[in-house]
């Protein structure tokens, strides 16, 4: 009997310590080892449940449950149960549902077995945006995605990067792609990255043929994050991050600045005894007596950024929500320069019953800024920081700055130019917008395999930018001072409405969509300046202070309306075919309405029978596509014949019968006719053929994508002049072709995957050629005004981004005397090509001196995680590209706006002499310097450490007591190294942040890409 009773109490204390519950930790891994991130983990039986984190782990507790069984899910995988059994930890793989995999592939207007996909695309997973502290979506694409090249082509906080999907395929469109984001057409300024569930990028014409118009650049497909079943889970992602500048220009000091001026007064028929710089000066500064200026770390700064985000999901089977919040403060690294952001999400999915779904999302993105809208350029203060005189003092004896100096650079004193600005919410010329949308989703089956889906966004895009150009600016200075503010308000709606089809019967599978889609936007914008204000002390706040004032206002409406229709066949799982055409009208063209269509096959080779118990290969799938989309890229109204209306400066008004403002009399005001409208303009159209084959080997841990695509644009849109007697204004037309070609490769794997060790990597190699075929009759040389002194070309048979100028040939020698003087030159002038020998140099002399479009670029990515650390690694770069650096050519001088050289390759000793011809050019009265030539492009080919991050996961007995769910701690680095020839700041950068494709290269005066330390956590209650 005592035996019995003991054993009584034994259980019942088992059974006691069972019901207080038990806390299991895990990790969820797919079929390859890799960690799903957002998987539902739920204590059968119950409503407890969790998500996985970033790095697929989890924990929950077992409560009172006896024999507790965890319920995993995850869309695409099978559902897997997994019984505790007294266990702490577990790690569980899921399998791949060969029936529902391909839900998570969207396509477009609806989703699509990744096995059946016909078309070109690639995915970004919420886990590979978690790895670095992301300010923008694009960054998320960089060094990712094969055929996808993302650059920073601005330093600028608050800027946009540049995104290429298979290079350039207008010469007047930019380059960006078409985003799509949970249905609504927007911008990378329109989700905050953290709000990201998964990137799908869309590069071939079979998978963007379906968006039509605005796809011929390809198309970004971006799902945000939805709420799970379960009790509420609140996530804090915080950041901060250290930035500086990459590099500083090496720059004479004051010493050598003030001998070389010396040289070059003599050197150009100056008396030696009467040099700018006397012979104490210089001492001065060699001793260090006098210590000048270093104009570079006067502007520069190390601010710190800080980014704050928080998100709130759960929900029950009915209803689950996701609401998130941000904010991002990020100064410049320049002085008196910041943006800052605030950014709200929510979505809401409602299943009203079995047949009902419906969906409702609300943002807001609201972006502040101050001094961030430089351009590049002379005036700018970065640019000016480099080209003004080290011996020259800020400020004078008395405190206040000093505007100009006698030597270098004739522009305004940078520092004070960049403290005294306010610039604020402004972008280019007008104001920077705050975003906010709302969308309404309604999903309804209407019979088993037919759904109804309804998609209304209503985007309000509102803005209000003011600037001062006042006291101590170089605009005031100029007798040009003025205040000035935009308002501008734009609106959109958005309403896409199709009927998606699926049935299956025997060995086929049959998928349809058919849709009707209507865009419209309307535009309206505000301006007002003053100038000469009575005071300044008001700032913008009060423009009535001006002697004159300027109003002028804008108004633009355009619309878009589509039908599209798709197809999809499968058979045995096999074989697949695609086919879609839509048809666009568009407000902008005369020829309004264009088709697109499209088709793809795909063969799934794995599942032949002679390849299904291969034990090499575990996927197998040959992609072939062909597609046309188009492009629109011309202005509202452009098919309509418009009459130039003046502005407040009266500009293209006319007066006669007696008077014109400012005169006596009466006067009667006309205007004139505007420019000629092309009677036939129409889409560009973008025809692409594509083949591509997917490779999976030692059960999926190696997996290899190749794809080659070849394509045309026609019709191509461009801005061309009229003759004088027809106005002389320019017009929109349709004047040839250009031809677009590459290659793609994409190699991932998982070499090491074990308890404690798992390594994965991805490597991405982008190839691509563009060259223009036709330009309409204007087949020769067809210079564009480029960046300020120097031109691009339009040329048949030569690709987009070709730099155009003079041919540098070094210096002339003292055995060239005579043929140097047939140019009006001395030996040690600069020398250049003379193409047609008329022994001068214009137009006709240009020679194709380079292309800054890279041959090939590249992304290589590193996984490796040791127990609770990840270390994270990225390299980014590019090969055969060149930039065209009017920065560095302005250095060496001899010019109107910069009379004295400030880079340290000019000292005397550097520069030629009768002893020493060197092909630096030496000081001559002849001098001889041309910005525009070869001697300015320089290689911009670079490898970049784009991020490395190191992430520590905190253990769970340490998390259980601070009551948290996970806590992961990481630090990381961004553009902390970077091997190039490239002599300038950073070779990504240029003056073409749109990325406009003919003068893409040309770099003056902008800002570079910081390097940053950061320093963060991620955790979930």
């Amino acid at each position: 009997m005592k035996k019995v009773l003991m054993l009584l109490l034994v259980v019942s204390a088992l059974i006691k310590a069972e019901a207080q519950g038990q806390l299991i930790k895990g990790t969820i891994l797919d079929e390859s080892n890799r960690p799903l991130s957002g998987a539902t983990v739920t204590l059968k039986g119950t409503t407890v449940s969790t998500s996985t984190d970033s790095s697929g782990n989890f924990q929950i507790n077992t409560g009172t449950q006896v024999s507790p069984v965890l319920v995993v899910s995850y869309i695409g995988y099978l559902n897997a149960e997994f019984p505790v059994r007294g266990r702490a930890t577990l790690t569980v793989r899921l399998e791949q549902d060969a029936r529902t995999l391909g839900d998570v592939v969207i396509v477009g207007y609806g989703t699509q077995k990744k096995g059946d996909i016909t078309g070109a695309s690639s995915s970004v997973t919420a886990a590979e945006i978690a790895k670095r502290p992301l300010v923008r979506l694009e960054q998320a694409l960089q060094g990712t995605t094969a055929g996808v090249a993302v650059t920073s082509p601005n330093g600028q906080p608050g800027q946009g990067l540049r995104v290429k999907i298979r290079g350039a395929n207008s010469i007047t469109g930019g380059t960006d792609p078409l985003y799509v984001i949970d249905g609504n057409i927007g911008n990378g300024t329109d989700v905050n990255p953290s709000d990201i569930e998964s990137l799908e990028v869309l590069k071939d014409a079979a998978s963007t043929a379906i968006y039509g118009s605005r796809a011929s650049n390809g198309v970004v497909l971006i799902t945000t994050k939805s709420g799970g079943v379960g009790m509420p889970k609140l996530s804090v992602n915080a950041w901060a991050s250290k930035d500086k500048i990459p590099r500083e220009l090496d720059l004479m000091g004051p010493y050598d600045f003030a001998r070389s001026v010396n040289a070059q007064f003599v050197g150009q028929g100056g008396s030696a005894a009467s040099v700018p710089f006397s012979a104490q000066q210089l001492s001065d500064f060699k001793s260090g007596a006098v210590q000048g200026t270093d104009w570079q770390r006067s502007l520069h700064t190390e601010p710190w950024v800080q980014n704050y985000e928080a998100s709130l999901s759960g929900g029950s089977e009915n209803v689950r929500y996701y609401f998130s919040g941000g904010y991002l403060s990020q100064p410049g690294i320049i002085l008196n320069q910041w943006a800052r952001k605030t950014t709200f999400r929510g979505n809401v999915d409602v299943k009203v019953n079995n047949r009902m779904n419906v969906k409702f999302i609300i943002s807001a993105i609201i972006p502040t800024n101050h001094n961030t809208n430089y351009g590049g350029g002379l005036g700018d203060p970065f640019n000016q920081a480099v080209e003004w005189d080290p011996t020259s003092p800020i400020r004078d004896a008395s405190g206040n700055f000093i505007k100009h100096s006698s030597f270098a650079s004739i522009q305004f004193n940078p520092i004070a130019q960049a403290l005294s600005q306010s610039h604020d919410n402004m972008s280019g010329g007008g104001a920077i917008t705050n975003n906010y949308s709302g969308s309404a989703i309604f999903t309804y089956r209407l019979i088993k395999d037919l759904t109804f889906t309804s998609t209304n966004v209503y985007n309000l895009y509102y803005g209000y930018g003011q600037s001062l150009d006042g006291p101590n600016t170089g605009a005031y200075d100029q007798h040009a001072d003025n205040a000035f503010t935009n308002s501008v308000r734009n609106r959109s709606f958005l309403s896409s409405n199709y009927l998606n089809y699926k049935h299956s019967f025997g060995d086929h599978t049959i998928s349809a969509t058919a849709l009707y889609e209507l865009q419209n936007g309307k535009n309206m914008s505000t301006t007002a300046t003053a100038r000469n204000l009575i005071t300044y002390g008001l700032g913008y706040y009060n423009l009535g202070l001006g002697a004159t004032q300027q109003t002028t206002s804008s108004y633009s409406a355009d619309a878009l309306v589509s039908w599209l229709g798709r197809v999809y066949y499968t058979f045995r799982d096999k074989y697949t075919l695609s086919a879609s055409i839509r048809a666009d009208g568009s407000s902008h063209l005369t020829n309004k309405w264009s088709s697109f269509p499209s088709v793809g096959v795909n063969w799934n080779m794995k599942k032949e029978n002679w390849l299904e118990n291969s034990k090499i290969f575990s996927d197998l799938k040959i992609r072939a596509s062909y597609g046309q989309t188009g492009n629109q890229a011309v202005p509202a109204y452009s098919s309509i014949p418009l009459i130039n209306v003046g502005g407040g400066n009266n500009q293209n008004n006319y007066y006669y019968g007696g008077g014109s403002p400012g005169q006596s009399g009466s006067a009667t005001v006309a205007t004139s006719v505007g420019a000629p409208t092309s009677k036939f303009l129409k889409w560009e159209i973008k025809t692409t053929y594509d083949a591509g084959v997917d490779m999976a080997f030692l059960n999926g841990r190696l997996t290899v994508t190749v794809d080659a695509y070849t394509g045309k644009v026609k019709n191509l849109l461009y801005n061309v002049p009229s003759p004088q007697y027809d106005g002389g204004q320019n017009y929109q037309t349709n004047i040839g072709s250009l031809s677009n070609k590459g290659f793609e490769f994409a190699v991932g794997g998982t070499p090491v995957s074990n308890r404690d060790f798992r390594w994965n990597t991805n490597l991405t190699v982008s190839i691509n050629r563009n060259k223009v075929i036709d330009l309409g009759g204007l087949d020769n040389l067809y210079s564009i005004g480029g960046n300020n002194t120097f031109n691009a070309m339009l040329k048949v048979g030569q690709p987009l981004g070709e730099f155009a100028g003079y041919k540098f040939l070094g210096t002339w020698k003292t055995s060239e005397a005579a043929q140097a003087a047939l140019y009006g030159n001395v030996p040690g002038d600069a020398k250049y090509l003379d193409v047609n020998n008329d022994h001068i140099f214009n137009a006709s002399d240009y020679l194709p001196l380079g292309n800054a479009t890279p041959k090939y670029t590249y992304g290589f990515i590193n996984d490796i995680g040791y127990k609770d650390f990840t270390l994270s690694f990225m390299f980014q770069g590019q090969q055969g590209s060149q930039v065209f650096s009017e920065t560095l050519a302005y250095l060496w001088g001899g010019l109107g706006d910069m009379k004295n050289a400030t880079t340290i390759e000019a000292v005397p000793e550097n520069l030629w002499t009768v002893k020493n011809q060197t092909n630096n050019p030496a000081w001559s009265s002849s001098n001889s310097n041309k910005n525009g030539s070869s001697r300015y492009i320089y290689n911009s080919s670079y490898a970049k450490l784009k991020n490395v991050s190191l992430t520590y996961r905190v253990p769970n007995s340490v998390i259980r007591r601070m009551k948290l769910n996970s806590l992961e701690v990481y630090v990381s680095g961004q553009n902390l190294w970077t091997i190039t020839p490239y002599k300038g700041y950073d070779p990504e950068i240029d003056n073409q942040p749109t990325g406009n494709a003919i003068s893409q290269g040309q770099e003056f005066g902008v800002i570079p890409n910081p390097k940053s330390y950061t320093f963060g956590f991620r955790l979930s209650l």
